[in-house]
Protein backbone atom coordinates (compact mmCIF):
# COMPACT_ATOMS: atom_id res chain seq x y z
CA UNK A 1 0.00 0.00 0.00
CA UNK A 2 1.29 3.68 -0.82
CA UNK A 3 1.46 5.78 2.32
CA UNK A 4 -1.44 7.59 1.88
CA UNK A 5 -3.42 4.46 1.75
CA UNK A 6 -1.72 2.61 4.46
CA UNK A 7 -2.59 5.48 6.70
CA UNK A 8 -6.19 5.60 5.48
CA UNK A 9 -6.24 1.90 6.85
CA UNK A 10 -5.31 2.71 9.78
CA UNK A 11 -7.96 5.34 10.31
CA UNK A 12 -10.83 3.22 9.04
CA UNK A 13 -9.42 0.61 11.52
CA UNK A 14 -9.86 2.84 14.18
CA UNK A 15 -12.93 3.50 13.10
CA UNK A 16 -12.56 6.59 12.18
CA UNK A 17 -12.88 8.10 8.30
CA UNK A 18 -9.92 8.92 6.05
CA UNK A 19 -11.41 12.32 4.43
CA UNK A 20 -8.52 12.22 1.53
CA UNK A 21 -9.68 8.70 0.13
CA UNK A 22 -12.28 8.32 -2.33
CA UNK A 23 -14.89 6.22 -1.21
CA UNK A 24 -14.45 3.30 -3.57
CA UNK A 25 -11.05 3.29 -1.90
CA UNK A 26 -12.83 3.28 1.53
CA UNK A 27 -15.01 0.43 0.36
CA UNK A 28 -11.73 -1.66 -0.53
CA UNK A 29 -9.81 -0.86 2.66
CA UNK A 30 -12.99 -2.35 4.47
CA UNK A 31 -12.85 -5.59 2.64
CA UNK A 32 -9.39 -5.69 3.32
CA UNK A 33 -10.04 -5.46 7.18
CA UNK A 34 -12.31 -8.43 6.37
CA UNK A 35 -9.71 -10.15 4.73
CA UNK A 36 -7.03 -9.47 8.15
CA UNK A 37 -9.68 -10.80 10.65
CA UNK A 38 -9.48 -14.01 8.71
CA UNK A 39 -6.38 -14.32 7.59
CA UNK A 40 -3.96 -17.39 9.29
CA UNK A 41 -1.30 -15.13 9.95
CA UNK A 42 -2.89 -11.29 10.53
CA UNK A 43 0.42 -10.00 11.83
CA UNK A 44 2.21 -10.67 8.76
CA UNK A 45 -0.35 -9.50 5.86
CA UNK A 46 -1.06 -6.28 8.53
CA UNK A 47 2.66 -5.95 8.35
CA UNK A 48 3.21 -5.99 4.75
CA UNK A 49 0.37 -3.65 4.10
CA UNK A 50 1.52 -0.81 6.62
CA UNK A 51 5.00 -0.83 5.13
CA UNK A 52 5.01 1.92 3.76
CA UNK A 53 3.48 4.14 6.61
CA UNK A 54 7.01 5.67 7.72
CA UNK A 55 10.56 5.58 7.31
CA UNK A 56 11.85 3.16 10.43
CA UNK A 57 15.10 4.17 11.46
CA UNK A 58 17.39 2.39 14.05
CA UNK A 59 18.94 4.82 16.31
CA UNK A 60 21.26 5.26 19.67
CA UNK A 61 20.27 7.01 22.80
CA UNK A 62 22.12 7.79 26.31
CA UNK A 63 18.79 9.38 27.85
CA UNK A 64 16.09 6.82 27.07
CA UNK A 65 13.79 9.19 29.69
CA UNK A 66 14.22 12.51 27.73
CA UNK A 67 13.76 11.10 24.46
CA UNK A 68 10.79 9.46 26.06
CA UNK A 69 9.01 12.20 27.15
CA UNK A 70 9.37 14.50 23.66
CA UNK A 71 6.16 15.92 23.20
CA UNK A 72 7.00 15.55 19.67
CA UNK A 73 7.09 11.72 19.57
CA UNK A 74 4.46 9.69 19.80
CA UNK A 75 4.91 6.59 21.73
CA UNK A 76 4.15 3.06 20.40
CA UNK A 77 5.01 -0.48 19.52
CA UNK A 78 7.53 -1.57 22.21
CA UNK A 79 7.17 1.97 24.68
CA UNK A 80 3.10 1.73 24.20
CA UNK A 81 1.70 0.32 27.63
CA UNK A 82 -0.40 -1.80 25.40
CA UNK A 83 2.20 -4.13 24.15
CA UNK A 84 2.89 -5.91 27.30
CA UNK A 85 6.13 -6.29 26.67
CA UNK A 86 9.24 -4.87 28.86
CA UNK A 87 11.21 -2.47 27.29
CA UNK A 88 12.30 0.35 29.69
CA UNK A 89 15.82 0.77 27.91
CA UNK A 90 14.11 1.66 24.96
CA UNK A 91 11.82 4.07 22.82
CA UNK A 92 9.66 3.36 20.23
CA UNK A 93 7.51 6.23 18.56
CA UNK A 94 6.61 8.02 15.67
CA UNK A 95 7.61 11.48 14.76
CA UNK A 96 6.44 13.98 12.02
CA UNK A 97 9.15 13.89 9.21
CA UNK A 98 9.61 17.76 9.66
CA UNK A 99 10.47 17.45 13.41
CA UNK A 100 13.33 14.20 12.67
CA UNK A 101 16.77 15.98 12.44
CA UNK A 102 15.98 18.29 15.34
CA UNK A 103 14.67 15.55 17.60
CA UNK A 104 17.87 13.54 16.65
CA UNK A 105 20.02 16.37 17.08
CA UNK A 106 18.65 17.28 20.41
CA UNK A 107 18.37 14.13 21.94
CA UNK A 108 22.22 13.09 20.16
CA UNK A 109 20.69 10.05 18.33
CA UNK A 110 23.02 8.55 16.49
CA UNK A 111 22.24 5.45 13.63
CA UNK A 112 23.11 2.32 15.20
CA UNK A 113 21.54 -0.66 13.19
CA UNK A 114 21.22 -4.03 15.26
CA UNK A 115 22.50 -2.10 18.51
CA UNK A 116 19.75 0.28 18.73
CA UNK A 117 17.60 1.25 21.27
CA UNK A 118 15.36 3.39 20.02
CA UNK A 119 13.48 3.48 16.93
CA UNK A 120 11.75 6.58 15.29
CA UNK A 121 9.32 5.92 12.90
CA UNK A 122 9.58 9.09 10.39
CA UNK A 123 6.10 10.16 8.97
CA UNK A 124 4.38 13.00 7.31
CA UNK A 125 1.79 12.63 10.34
CA UNK A 126 1.95 11.36 12.96
CA UNK A 127 -0.98 9.50 14.89
CA UNK A 128 -2.68 10.35 17.54
CA UNK A 129 -1.70 9.39 21.35
CA UNK A 130 -2.75 6.22 21.97
CA UNK A 131 -1.42 4.84 18.08
CA UNK A 132 -4.27 2.80 17.06
CA UNK A 133 -4.17 -0.88 17.85
CA UNK A 134 -3.81 -1.95 14.47
CA UNK A 135 -0.47 0.63 14.17
CA UNK A 136 0.36 -0.59 17.10
CA UNK A 137 0.28 -4.30 16.07
CA UNK A 138 2.16 -3.78 12.72
CA UNK A 139 5.01 -1.69 14.68
CA UNK A 140 5.61 -4.95 17.30
CA UNK A 141 5.33 -7.24 14.09
CA UNK A 142 8.03 -5.01 12.25
CA UNK A 143 10.58 -6.53 15.48
CA UNK A 144 10.01 -10.08 13.64
CA UNK A 145 10.30 -11.65 16.91
CA UNK A 146 8.42 -14.57 18.35
CA UNK A 147 7.30 -12.20 21.47
CA UNK A 148 6.08 -9.27 19.25
CA UNK A 149 4.60 -11.79 16.57
CA UNK A 150 2.45 -13.00 18.94
CA UNK A 151 1.38 -10.08 21.03
CA UNK A 152 0.51 -8.59 17.47
CA UNK A 153 -1.38 -11.34 16.91
CA UNK A 154 -3.53 -11.29 19.99
CA UNK A 155 -3.94 -7.39 19.26
CA UNK A 156 -5.56 -8.13 16.20
CA UNK A 157 -7.40 -10.52 17.75
CA UNK A 158 -9.00 -8.35 20.12
CA UNK A 159 -9.35 -5.59 17.44
CA UNK A 160 -11.53 -7.87 15.51
CA UNK A 161 -13.67 -8.91 18.31
CA UNK A 162 -14.36 -5.54 18.97
CA UNK A 163 -14.95 -4.86 15.57
CA UNK A 164 -17.18 -8.00 15.87
CA UNK A 165 -19.19 -6.16 19.13
CA UNK A 166 -19.95 -3.12 17.13
CA UNK A 167 -21.00 -4.82 14.38
CA UNK A 168 -18.48 -3.46 11.53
Amino acid sequence: MSPRIAWALVEIGAGRSAEWIEPRESYRLRRALDRLVADDEPEMLLRSWLASRAERQLLSASEIDALRADPRLVLSGLSDGRSGLSAAGNVEAYVRAEDATAVRRDHLLVDSGSNANVVLHVSPTVPDRPVPVLLLAADLADHDGPRELARARELIAGWAASREGAGA
